[in-house]
């Protein structure tokens, strides 16, 4: 079937319909590299946006001889600092340990939850697919947010994972699943040159994680920028790949 006609009859998701979203990343820098200027976009026009961090940050360093506990404490307070500057309304930090050995059905469940607590329009998370992503926790998160979606959907099923059912009076229906650090992007979101500057400046929030390397992580995400904004038909923009309620069963094409 011809691609165009094809998604005439079912759509791509439209990001100008979000009014709740909540973005789900592996370590406490991530939502802000892979979406940070589309986040400070949707703050701007009012969308509710939430964060939730799968791993504490706890071995973003170097150092052999730092302490577990002291690295989570600068980044929870880099991440708080990054959240309120991008107009984040909410933002919680898992306890799952960063690099370490996690149930990926704990992860699950735990993000599971969460879509129930806030009934997002569209949930944001890695990847898990990406050819040449080797971190376990960006490929753990990605995967534990894709099977969270049916098990926040469906009473019975939440039950089955151990959900205390008996108090939630409806359960979140028709969410867009999007990913961000993605090689197949087929959504192009223009963005501004304040919007990408803002993007930065969130990212340089998390000063514990920039070394000699962060420039080259720049002058990257500043080709991406200029790259999806021809897609985007603007200047700058940001790309992911978006699946609508009806790509995500049973969808046999590729979009």
């Amino acid at each position: 079937m011809n691609k165009k006609r094809l998604l005439k009859y079912v759509p791509l998701p439209d990001f100008q319909t979000f009014k709740t979203v909540l973005f789900v990343g592996p370590h406490p820098d991530d939502i802000e590299i892979s979406s940070g200027a589309l986040v400070k976009q949707m703050t701007k026009r009012g969308v509710v946006v939430h964060f939730l961090i799968a791993t504490d940050g706890g071995a973003g360093t170097f150092d052999p001889k730092a302490q577990a506990k002291d690295i989570i404490a600068i980044r929870k307070k880099e991440s708080e600092q990054a959240a309120a500057f991008l107009g984040v309304s909410s933002l919680e930090i898992l306890p799952f340990e960063d690099g370490g050995v996690y149930s990926l059905e704990a992860m699950t469940v735990a993000i599971a939850k969460k879509i129930i607590a806030i009934k997002p329009d569209a949930i944001f998370a890695p990847d898990p697919l990406l050819p040449t992503e080797v971190h376990p926790d960006h490929l753990n998160v990605g995967i534990a947010a894709r099977n969270a979606l049916t098990i926040a959907r469906f009473p019975l099923v939440a039950a089955r994972h151990g959900i205390d059912i008996s108090k939630i009076k409806q359960f979140p229906q028709g969410m867009n699943l999007v990913y961000f650090y993605t090689h197949r992007a087929n959504v192009f979101i223009p963005i501004s040159e304040q919007e990408l500057a803002d993007k930065i400046t969130a990212i340089r929030f998390h000063a514990s994680q920039i070394d000699h390397t962060m420039e080259i992580v720049m002058q990257y995400l500043q080709f991406k920028a200029l790259e999806y904004g021809k897609k985007a038909r603007s200047k700058f923009g940001e790309g992911f790949f978006a699946l609508a309620p009806a790509h995500q069963h049973c969808f046999l094409e590729n979009i």
